[in-house]
């Protein structure tokens, strides 16, 4: 019994030494394709179109993904031309020779000093070219790219400055079509990219709010005070919306924008700790003003409402940590009611009702200067 069944092989081993043993042996077996089928002359060349599982099964030693590599590198040397898209095993493959791989890989014992030559002369610059002014791709390169989705029209648009690059730099190089293929499906991707990110991107709207997954991460994750980052939100829509910025990462933003000022609320927290009844001289901490001023809030509301906020509390006499976090919470609660918009039904110019969800800025000024819930 033979320890060979199967048909062999025949390669030239200097010439797989020049281009690579398995890029040789996969000229070989498309030379054995075109042996068996009836190539289709197109622009001086034999075309020849083989179905992707029978080549697959002429190399059981390759998968699908080894073809692909191989006449992708083959192709980019110069030495294959193919027609379509790339190799699969799910459609045909169209491909050709040039003249000096067809020679090669249909030569015979006495022959392979000539056809080494020949493609060694065709896989190093001595047979590339520059690029001429005139340069056009071929209907085989615009069909390529029309299989990978890029338009004629944008195609077409990418001719004039890539002919206009590549005479700039005078550099020869083996296939045009292929640098060109190459090129263009990548500005394609590009943009392609950009238009879905500006598809994605709208302005702040009155209405808006953080999605569950920026509240979880903020208040689940982060430990913020669910009231804190409420309150947040009208300066955070007020300040974009006069703006009139777009953007596809509202919910990043806000993200980032608690984070920084819960490091100022916090820090201003933990430098207070025993209780005390506020004075008549007291005046808020600088970085007081500086979390307001990240809230585009401006100093002089703040300032507004100092008066009233020491004489309640000087007049109601509770104890605090912290006067400087209290006040930033009410001056924060205000501004909120300060940029919503009127209530209707209303009667003696009070709001009728509660708000079902307990917002701060919804509350009256005695709960709200009341309430301690900022601080648990």
């Amino acid at each position: 019994m033979s320890l060979i069944p199967e048909k062999t092989i025949t390669i030239s081993p200097t010439l797989a030494a020049t281009i690579g043993l398995e890029e040789t042996v996969l000229l070989q077996l498309l030379q054995e394709c075109i042996s068996h089928s009836n190539p289709e002359q197109s622009q001086g060349l034999n075309w020849v179109t083989v179905d992707g599982e029978r080549l697959l099964n002429l190399a059981p030693f390759w998968r699908e993904e080894d073809i692909v590599r191989l006449s992708t590198g083959l192709h980019e040397k110069g030495l294959l031309l193919i027609g379509g898209a790339p190799f699969s095993g799910q459609r045909e493959f169209r491909f050709a020779f040039n003249d000096a791989v067809a020679s090669s890989a249909n030569c015979g014992p006495a022959q392979t000093q000539t056809a080494t030559r020949s493609v060694a002369t065709t896989a190093v610059p001595a047979s590339a070219k520059t690029i001429g002014n005139s340069w056009q791709p071929s209907q085989d390169a615009m069909r390529q790219l029309s299989q990978l989705g890029v338009t004629q029209a944008f195609a077409e648009q990418q001719i004039p400055q890539f002919v206009a690059y590549w005479r700039d730099r005078n550099v020869p190089r083996h296939s045009w079509e292929s640098k060109f293929i190459k090129e263009v499906w990548r500005q394609w991707q590009q943009a392609e990219a950009t238009s879905y990110r500006r598809r994605q991107e709208v302005a702040l709207t009155g209405d808006w709010r953080p999605s569950r997954d920026a509240l979880q991460i903020l208040i689940g994750q982060g430990g913020i005070n669910s009231n804190f980052v409420e309150d947040a939100i009208p300066e955070f829509i007020l300040y974009w919306r006069d703006r009139g910025d777009v953007s596809s990462t509202w919910d990043s933003k806000f993200i980032q924008h608690i984070r920084r000022q819960w490091q100022f609320y916090t820090g201003m927290m933990e430098q207070d700790s025993m209780p005390r009844a506020i004075e008549i001289q007291w005046r808020p901490k600088e970085s007081v003003y500086d979390v307001l001023q990240m809230a585009n809030i401006s100093r002089q509301f703040a300032d507004q409402l100092l008066p009233e906020f020491i004489l309640y509390w000087q007049e109601n006499g509770t104890p605090q940590c912290s006067w400087s976090t209290k006040f930033l919470q009410y001056v924060k609660r205000q501004w909120a009611r300060h940029i919503q918009p009127p209530s209707t039904g209303t009667a003696d110019g009070k709001q009728q009702g509660s708000n079902p969800n307990g917002r701060i800025r919804d509350r009256s000024i005695i709960d709200a200067l009341s309430d301690r819930s900022w601080a648990s």
